[in-house]
């Protein structure tokens, strides 16, 4: 399973239907253990996609109204 850096959470998120937090709230909660994330063998924090639904829940976002 492929997976995203970090700084691409908040619009990943958003394109999934979910309000986007900000990159600091993503990295604080990575940081924090919060949500489903890896950090490889340099430090970068990534995510996998299949996780964005645990992920917005653990951030306690709503979905996004459908227009």
């Amino acid at each position: 399973m492929p997976t995203h850096l970090l700084t691409d959470l908040p619009a990943a998120l958003l394109g999934a239907g979910f309000d986007a937090p900000n990159y600091r709230a993503c990295y604080e909660a990575a940081r924090s253990a919060l949500i489903p994330v890896m950090r490889n063998s340099s430090g970068r924090w990534s995510f996998r996609a299949d996780d964005l639904p645990a992920i917005a829940k653990s951030l306690n976002l709503p979905a996004m109204a459908r227009r």
